[in-house]
């Protein structure tokens, strides 16, 4: 990997306490600072700090995507401890808990999905995902890595190539790639000349000219087929349709992969209608914007233009060079991109513009503060725990979440987090925290089979006979990937019942998590598209008390257990708004001490303010 800044291997407390130690101000009080003064100039008066108890439960929702248990929220309270904020924010970007909250974040961004005949699996692209989280992977780093990923589609370790894998279109990939690093879009230029912005057809076709050829293959290269597996196909076929089936899909298990690394040329489309161009002409790459890296053609554009139109040229890994413009520190979006994304997603506002519509130019509505968390992010070596934390540890995170109305939103809200509504994720997951007191017990702390990467493993060693034997004397067709996912699971060992995972755990052979579905997760067919808006399928489902009744109606569910430590009606009473809302009862609500418990529990899990960031 080139024209990537040397990475800050910095523990995430050495770079608040050791970095900025004497007279540094640490980011996030130069964030607060740059905040202040913006607040001044509105004429605004600043947002008040929260207490304790709305702290733990919004950190525990932002860093670790659900409440903290009872034990978890008292043991925060009882610390007296000047810095304990700054510790329990270490302590949760350090925790299994962030590796599965962040995980959903990232998969919807990158679209982990079970695409059919083309993607068999998603399992080894998410793994690759997760393991990324659990190392602390530096953002350009995994970026540059999606981009330009090639080789096995299922060899462990390698599931970046499910990046390119889940979108085999080229052009759809390239459109898909450009929105996700950069928050640009470009995607009509793909037909025509952009109508809202500056991108022309041909300026889409330059780009792709990058990644040309690269594609993905999910059988045996001609070769390989020709000279090992052919024959044995052809008598399978004619002797049975089952056991052929078996032979072509455990093939395609070892040999599926994302081939070529980029010409650099791009052939205009067949009905290109522009006066800067004609169909089936060669274009050269060429970046949007910025620097254009070196290439190292083999033949000009003159001469493939001779050469017939299905032509786009020898490889020359133009794709890796595509890959370092795209996470170059000088390109003006790529952290601009993810700077805004991760600020949307902590504080519920745009710092910049909508995550999927920035511009080169554009710096939002605080340039001051923008081009400060750029700084902080490309100083950091593009380490994700840092920023978080430095977002995490400022008096603005900290300070009052405003709920914004058209009549009342004040001119200036970049001052803090806004009310939002919880991921579907996080509803479903904050129930595990009262369910039991290790929420997190069985999120995997290692990379987990499946039964794609548990044959991969397999067909290293097996030779042209052992894939006919593999087919002839194995159990059939409707049992190929079952049995491969039995062992599997065994390989994995104890992963526990699925009633205490967290929606993360789920994979594509567990079935979709229904009830995260219901709550509006996403699907994964578009980039961005978790819902988070309310409906009446929703609505009938909490009414109705299934997902309530986890808790209520399990007298060994952990709420109920600590519930029974005490006899007194209003200590119970506490316990139960800790364990919802996380925070005590106000006067006003004392009076309800008199209601059945049980229906008081439902009644608070059926609140606004339990499925909402406050």
């Amino acid at each position: 990997m080139k024209n990537i800044l040397p990475l800050t291997l910095i523990a995430l407390t050495s770079f608040t306490l050791e970095i900025h130690a004497g007279e540094d101000i640490v980011p996030s009080q130069q964030i607060d600072g740059l905040v202040q003064q913006q607040i001044a100039k509105a004429g605004q008066l600043a947002r008040p700090s929260i207490d304790d108890y709305t702290f733990c439960r919004r950190i525990y929702l932002d860093a670790i995507g659900r409440i903290p248990t009872l034990d978890e929220l008292d043991l925060f309270i009882e610390d007296k401890e000047p810095d304990k904020r700054n510790r329990l924010i270490a302590k949760l970007l350090h925790s299994k808990g962030y590796q599965s909250h962040w995980y959903n974040y990232w998969a919807d961004l990158l679209r982990v999905k079970y695409v059919g005949d083309k993607l068999h699996h998603p399992g080894n692209y998410g793994q690759w995902i997760k393991e990324a989280l659990r190392t602390n992977k530096p953002y350009n780093q995994m970026a540059h890595e999606l981009i330009n990923a090639k080789g096995p589609l299922y060899k462990p370790g390698n599931g970046a190539t499910g990046f390119y894998a889940r979108e085999p279109m080229p052009l759809d990939h390239l459109a898909n790639s450009v929105k996700t690093f950069l928050g640009l879009s470009i995607e009509c230029a793909q037909c025509h000349d952009h109508p809202f912005d500056v991108w022309t057809q041909k300026d889409f076709y330059k780009l792709a000219a990058f990644s040309s050829r690269t594609h993905l293959r999910v059988d045996p290269t001609a070769d390989l087929e020709k000279k090992r597996y052919a024959k044995d196909r052809k008598i399978l076929k004619n002797k049975s349709f089952d056991e052929w089936i078996v032979y072509r899909e455990s093939l395609r298990v070892k040999h599926a992969a994302i081939h070529g690394n980029g010409s650099g040329f791009m052939r205009l489309p067949h009905d290109y209608q522009y006066d800067d161009g004609k169909p089936f002409e060669a274009v050269q790459a060429d970046v949007l914007f910025g620097d254009m890296p070196k290439l190292d053609y083999k033949l000009t554009k003159d001469k493939l233009n001779t050469l017939n139109h299905n032509n786009s040229g020898p490889q020359i890994n133009a794709r890796e060079s595509f890959a370092d413009w795209m996470v170059s520190p000088n390109n003006p979006l790529f952290t601009k991109s993810i700077v805004n994304r991760l600020w949307h997603q902590v504080m519920g506002t745009e710092l910049v513009g909508p995550v999927g519509g920035l511009s080169p130019e554009e710096m939002g509505p605080h340039p001051e503060l923008t081009e400060k968390l750029i700084e902080i992010m490309q100083d950091s070596g593009y380490d994700l725990k840092i920023f978080l934390s430095v977002l995490f540890n400022s008096q603005t995170y900290q300070s009052k979440a405003i709920a914004l109305d058209a009549d009342r939103t004040p001119d200036y809200v970049l001052d803090g987090p806004i009310v939002r509504r919880l991921s579907a994720e996080a509803i479903v997951d904050s129930f595990l925290s009262l369910r039991t007191e290790e929420p997190d017990r069985y999120v995997a702390i290692e990379f987990t089979w499946d039964g794609f990467t548990n044959f991969y493993e397999k067909a290293r060693e097996m030779g042209v006979k052992d894939f006919v034997e593999y087919s002839v004397k194995g159990p059939g067709r409707g049992a190929f990937q079952k049995r491969e996912e039995v062992a599997a699971r065994k390989r994995n060992g104890d992963i526990g019942p699925k009633h205490l995972w967290r929606v993360s755990t789920y994979g594509h052979v567990d079935g979709v998590h229904a009830v995260a579905m219901l709550m509006g997760k996403s699907d994964r067919e578009l980039i961005d598209s978790a819902n988070k808006e309310p409906n009446i399928p929703q609505i009938l489902y909490l009414l109705n008390g299934h997902l309530e009744q986890e808790i209520i109606g399990q007298p060994k569910a952990y709420l109920h257990r600590k519930l029974e430590t005490t006899a007194d009606p209003e200590q119970r009473m506490e316990v139960v708004w800790k364990a919802i809302l996380g925070r005590l009862p106000k006067e006003s609500e004392k009076p309800f001490v008199s209601h059945r418990q049980d229906d008081l529990i439902w009644a608070l899990l059926n609140s606004n303010e339990f499925r909402f960031v406050r």
